[in-house]
């Protein structure tokens, strides 16, 4: 077996946090834009929607961050692995 899949197998769960990040910026914009578009604010609910998606985004990213850190804790692996 390679030598890094456990490793790799660690460190699996903390990789589409970048994607949900980006995700939740996307919806945000997206939906402040075509609310601009259509009640003719431009710029405001863009920046609306754009502020809103970055919180929305960060809410997720703490709450998977936490999330994997609890289950990492009760797993027993919380001791750092110095090679």
């Amino acid at each position: 077996m390679w030598k890094g899949s456990d490793s790799l197998r660690k460190v699996a769960p903390y990789l589409n946090i970048g994607s949900m990040f980006l995700g939740c910026m996307v919806v945000g914009v997206g939906i402040g834009y075509w609310l601009d578009g259509k009640l003719g604010t431009k710029p405001w609910l863009l920046l609306a929607g754009s502020l809103l998606g970055m919180a929305s985004g960060f809410y997720h990213f703490f709450k998977i961050v936490l999330h994997l850190d609890r289950r990492r804790a009760e797993d027993g692996d919380g001791e750092d692995d110095q090679a």
